[in-house]
């Protein structure tokens, strides 16, 4: 039973996984109408403008866009019916126009292009009722956004003004505050029953703020549309206040991407200066900036300390690779001074006949007499004596120069590691500490006391005359 326990919740656990592997993107949609060029109506300079940076701006934050530009009654209806099919069970849903809009009647209406509004007629069958795009938002399961740069002052209102006494019906300024529902945001260039401005550079100040603001990443939309409205308000010096209308039971982003404080966290541990470096371009206003610099300008110095201790090890390494060829050759001409006055040694030693006794005499057992060498080998042994020693005082050069380099190098590495920030691995051998790039060591020379003890006592026992000729052959053989 536990092994089928077991089973099933592996089970269970693959089909979650798969579950939440098959699980859909997040669908965002959005219309966005820019109306211009009105036949009956002022033309409006920056509509256009304001309409295609709000396409590139959504498009940019993952939204799938409908967009028209200077579009008749006819072409705003085919517009607002692809998008609430497109909006069916969307996640988001989005609508934007920039425009002729009015209210009438408490109801507000969005302008066409060629609509001529003259009087409650037109109104109702050459205009776009605000109501309709209400009710293709509704289509999206999820958050529901109207966004209207459209209640700008047009020409309709006095017109229809003059009818007002006749017929039963009122006309405002600016459009009328629009019915909340659940899910829904509504954003408005300026305050219900007032007019927006149009701007005098690219865009309308309310639209610039919020192109600007959708660019953001990681702000909630209540956050982005109060920083919009701080913005209209200090750019027109007070004279338009954007309006949101928000309901809303949780957080919703129209810029998902992370924040400058999110990819802090996730590089400011880094070691990759290209990362730290693209970090401080794409957000030079950034609170962490100055971390970012500390860090970049670390492990710049850094690899600045690491090129120069490369080269450092280079030069020691040189350095060694030559000492050890001198050490070499100085032990090679060490071994060639000891054969030579070892040879000359056991030749002068091997060489003497033994004493002769006189006829008729008794041998007596006595050390045989060593004949007094000539001075030209008592010169000879003394020049090949002399040739050792110097043979031997340069190797002990050697060596202390090699120690020296020892403690030369192992200072150098203290330092290195003082400046990177690493702590120096102490050591009181002092043979210097291996660093990558350096030449092998060679192993040290083997000790000679036992070598050249044996070869004193074979030198010894040929000088009295105690040698077997295998000892005898040894001497020869002894360096």
């Amino acid at each position: 039973m536990t092994l089928v326990a077991r089973l099933c919740g592996l089970f269970l656990v693959l089909l979650s996984g798969l579950a939440l592997a098959e699980t859909p993107p997040e669908r965002r949609v959005a219309l966005v109408i820019g109306n211009s060029s009105y036949r009956n109506a002022p033309v409006l300079p920056n509509t256009v403008n304001d309409a295609r940076d709000m396409v590139v701006a959504l498009r940019k934050v993952g939204f799938e866009v409908v967009d028209g530009i200077d579009l008749d009654k006819r072409g705003m209806d085919a517009a607002l019916t692809r998008f609430a099919r497109l909006a069916q069970d969307a996640d988001a849903a989005m609508f934007y126009f920039a425009g002729h809009g009015f209210q009438f009647n408490g109801e507000n209406y969005l302008v066409p292009v060629e609509a001529k509004v003259e009087d409650e007629v037109g109104v109702q069958y050459e205009t776009t009722r605000l109501n309709d795009v209400v009710t293709a938002l509704n289509y999206a399961k999820g958050v529901k956004i109207m966004v209207l740069d459209a209640c700008r002052n047009n020409p309709f209102v006095g017109l229809l003004a003059k009818r007002q006494a006749t017929r039963g019906f009122s006309v405002g300024s600016g459009l009328a505050p629009v019915q909340r529902a659940q899910g829904m945001v509504i954003a408005y260039a300026t305050q219900a029953n007032d007019v927006a401005a149009d701007g005098a550079g690219r865009n309308s100040p309310f639209t610039a703020a919020l192109v600007r603001e959708i660019d953001q990443p990681g702000l909630e939309v209540a956050a982005l549309f109060r920083r919009v409205q701080k913005s209209v308000y200090d750019t027109t010096a007070g004279r338009q206040t954007p309006e949101l209308s928000l309901s809303l039971l949780g957080d919703f982003y129209l810029n998902r991407e992370e924040t400058d404080a999110d990819i802090w966290r996730r590089i400011r541990a880094s070691d990759d200066t290209t990362a730290l470096q693209a970090f401080i371009q794409r957000y030079p206003q950034s609170f962490f900036v100055i971390d970012a610099r500390t860090r970049l300008d670390l492990l710049e110095g850094r690899s600045s300390v690491s090129s120069e201790r490369d080269k450092l090890v280079r030069e020691f390494a040189e350095r060694e690779r030559a000492l050890l060829q001198r050490l070499e050759k100085a032990e090679q001409g060490r071994r060639q001074a000891a054969d030579d006055l070892a040879r000359k040694d056991i030749g002068d030693a091997v060489g003497v006949p033994p004493p002769v006794p006189a006829p008729g005499s008794t041998p007596v057992a006595a050390a045989p007499a060593q004949p007094a060498p000539r001075a030209q080998d008592k010169a000879e042994r003394a020049r090949l004596a002399d040739e050792l020693a110097r043979r031997e005082s340069e190797l002990a050069a050697i060596e202390a120069e090699k120690q020296r380099l020892a403690e030369e190098r192992r200072t150098v590495e203290q330092a290195m590691a003082a400046r990177l920030g690493a702590p120096a691995v102490p050591s009181r051998s002092t043979q210097p500490v291996a660093l990558p790039g350096a030449a092998p060591r060679a192993p040290d020379v083997a000790p000679r006391g036992r070598a050249s003890g044996e070869c004193a006592e074979l030198l010894m026992r040929a000088q009295l005359g105690d040698l077997t000729p295998a000892a005898r052959e040894q001497l020869r053989q002894c360096r």
